[in-house]
């Protein structure tokens, strides 16, 4: 008699988790309360056992057959479309997945590290010769990539998840710069801005047991960086990659609840070099590299009472490094104008995600997070001249912030509407009736108002 009740409560423990999973980024952003954590890290997205877990982690491919979803992510200008397909009538088909996104992608794009302006002349910096060279911005002048990929996910014997993915992507935006004149004939002169990557990822997963499980995700990303004035070279890429291992496991270890720890190491480079247009075929008069690595360490408890279907509570904590330095030289040669910007950031954090199913078709949730930013920073300016020593500038600060989001689930008829709450509209109700519109939150896309975010998937 004990081992079937055990039995029995094993099974719904297991089914309550199973059953609490929606397959969208949005629902993870409603549990996670990212914001404060550098670089917008969501350790939710590798904790919560969810669809959208497939871009860290392949092989859950293989729980998630037969389903599309659309999703809005951070606004109308990103987003992303997955359609996953089984092969097979079997139990655990393999599954064939394709999708296509609309996304920034940070070392190619607009990746400055954490260190900020220091003080004298910005062509000074190490920041303004890596990340700001004269008249370039740190992006293309349309900074979203569009993304197309595929992927497959099977099982290998009873134990063994296997995935991976491949996609393309970039953008190429031609203009006009008002502000090149060609002197010889008097016309502006065209300004053509482009990059392009790929995106690699490969993750295996071993099932313990029905309720113990080890997963493993590595990413890889290089691209390129062009930018061309009047059909020469001005800026372009020098190496530009992205690596990141991430290993999560899910322990059981009550009846009730799971442990989930996990580890995530990531690097990334950027390195851009600036041509002289005045000085013919000389390439090189200025080079700028950046270089990032963040290594975050976590854990979580998942509960999901079994008599309370639906019902997912998951307070976690972690710690968040990254390591930053940018360098820059104003010659080719690099010997004249160094100068380096090194800084870090720790940061400790605590917070928890909660969702209810409050009825048949809906769920409610939410997310808080406290984190506490410790950041150092350290600017060597170059060289003023001859045999004096360069001045080094350290700050230090410390910073504490709150986060909540909040959001909803939606399930009818085989589909499922998720939304990411402005928690202002809680406070201001619906404007129709309190004549209190929610505006946009801060840092978020134009456009964005009580619901900063949105997906709509279904299943068959």
């Amino acid at each position: 008699m004990k081992k079937l009740l055990t039995a029995a409560v094993t099974t719904a423990v297991g089914m309550a988790f199973a059953g609490s999973a929606l397959a969208t980024e949005t629902r993870i952003n409603s549990l996670s309360a990212a914001g404060g954590l550098d670089g917008g890290f969501n350790e939710k997205s590798i904790t919560i056992h969810d669809s959208s877990n497939i871009n860290v982690f392949p092989q859950y491919m293989v729980a998630y057959k037969n389903s599309v979803d659309v999703d809005n992510t951070a606004g109308t200008t990103y987003g992303s479309m997955n359609i996953r397909y089984a092969l097979s009538d079997d139990p655990a088909p393999p599954v064939l997945m394709l999708f296509g996104k609309r996304s920034a992608w940070s070392p190619v794009t607009n990746q400055g590290g954490i260190m900020k302006t220091a003080t004298g002349a910005a062509a000074n910096t190490a920041f303004a010769l890596a990340g700001g060279l004269p008249n370039y911005t740190g992006s293309v002048a349309d900074p979203t990539n569009h993304q197309f990929g595929i992927g497959f996910g099977m099982k290998a014997g009873e134990s063994v998840r296997l995935g991976a993915t491949l996609s393309l992507g970039g953008n190429r935006k031609d203009a006009i710069n008002p502000n090149s004149i060609n002197t010889s004939s008097g016309n502006l002169i065209d300004d053509e801005q482009s990059n392009t990557w790929v995106d690699f990822n490969v993750g295996v997963g071993f099932d313990i047991n029905e309720v113990n499980s080890l997963d493993f995700g590595l990413n890889i990303q290089a691209g390129t960086f062009t930018n061309m004035l009047g059909g020469q070279a001005r800026y372009a890429s020098n190496g530009l990659y992205d690596i990141a291992l991430t290993a999560k496991g899910e322990f059981m270890v009550s009846q009730i609840s799971k442990i989930v720890p996990f580890l995530r190491i990531n690097y990334d480079s950027r390195s851009v070099v600036g041509v002289s247009q005045n000085q013919g075929d000389q390439f090189g008069s200025q080079v700028g590299t950046v270089n990032n690595t963040w290594i975050i360490l976590g854990t979580d408890l998942a509960i999901a009472p079994p008599n309370m279907e639906g019902v997912l509570i998951q307070p976690g904590l972690g710690l968040l490094y990254h390591m930053a330095s940018a360098s820059g030289h104003s010659t080719p040669d690099g010997n004249a104008a160094t100068t380096q910007e090194d800084a870090s950031n720790i940061m400790p954090w605590y917070g928890f995600a909660a969702e209810a199913k409050a009825f048949e078709w809906l769920y409610l949730r939410l997310g808080a997070r406290q984190v506490i930013s410790r950041t150092n920073q350290n600017n060597t300016l170059p060289v003023a001249a001859a045999g004096q020593a360069g001045v080094t500038n350290e700050t230090h600060f410390s910073t504490v912030t709150n986060t909540v989001s909040t959001g909803f689930g939606i399930k009818l008829m085989g589909w499922d509407l998720d939304l990411n709450v402005n928690p202002a509209f809680f406070n201001n109700g619906i404007a129709a009736v309190t004549g209190n519109a929610t505006g946009a939150p801060a840092n978020s896309a134009p456009g964005a108002g009580w619901a900063i975010d949105w997906a709509l998937g279904y299943d068959w």
